[in-house]
């Protein structure tokens, strides 16, 4: 999207309504699934009033590429046990794709982490993003297979909420999509003759998932994650919430 702001869409009150609502509600949240629970709500209230969003109908580019993204450990904790329960052969799969993965991508997801952890330099973030999205032009998300999700009920808070939500970064608000989608969202508007919509914001919820999380936890991308609870040639079974990233 461009620079301009995303001014809230007149004829939306109702959206606008539930979404306050569920924004109260979550001042009441202590467990993650209640958080994912009132996302889901939100997500499918904003389906039902944009009907041009094409998110989420048979498509996986937010599980590629650079896409995939950072998550806490509470939202781990919840894929681990949820994998954990996975026959066997299903784990061993899981095992096999994180090593490969890690042996394909190791000096990005090295430094991925390093931007994570706030070690880049500011003035070089933009670089870093585009060496990144290079180098990981070609990934995928260990859980998508034959693009679809293979943790999709317990898939991460970013995940629900991408397409179907707004997001602040420093004065500016946009659509928290991916590219592709972006450009629906520039036609939707064009046609709308205004850069309107209303939309839950992406940062309210990261907000609160953070809050829920042990403190000085890590945050990382799944691919870490997975690997970091791998133990021999086993899952395992309950989360290290601030592992050591050695990969």
């Amino acid at each position: 999207m461009t620079s301009n702001p995303v001014l809230p869409a007149e004829g939306m009150e109702g959206l606008a309504a539930t979404i306050t609502e569920g924004y109260q509600t979550l001042r009441q949240i202590t467990c993650l699934e209640d958080v994912y629970e009132i996302m889901d709500f939100l997500m499918d209230e904003v389906k039902a009033k944009y009907t041009n969003i094409r998110c989420k109908i048979d498509c996986a580019m937010c599980c590629k590429g650079l896409h995939p993204p950072y998550i806490t450990a509470a939202e781990w904790e919840l894929i681990l046990y949820y994998i954990n329960e996975f026959p066997q052969i299903i784990q061993d799969e899981i095992i096999r794709r994180a090593r490969f993965y890690v042996a394909q991508h190791r000096d990005a997801l090295i430094l991925q982490q390093k931007m994570m952890n706030g070690e880049i330099p500011a003035e070089e973030i933009r670089e870093t993003y585009q060496v990144l999205a290079q180098s990981l032009k070609n990934a995928t998300c260990p859980f998508l297979v034959m693009d679809k999700c293979g943790i999709y009920p317990v898939r991460p808070a970013k995940c629900r909420g991408m397409g179907n939500t707004l997001v602040q970064i420093n004065d500016q608000v946009k659509v928290h999509t991916c590219a592709w989608e972006i450009s629906n969202f520039e036609d939707y508007m064009h046609k709308q003759g205004s850069r309107a919509l209303t939309m839950p914001v992406w940062n309210i919820f990261e907000q609160v998932v953070d809050i829920i999380n042990p403190p000085d936890s890590l945050k990382a991308v799944i691919p870490i994650w997975l690997i970091t609870h791998i133990e021999g040639n086993q899952l395992a079974e309950n989360l290290n919430p601030k592992p050591e990233v050695t990969i």
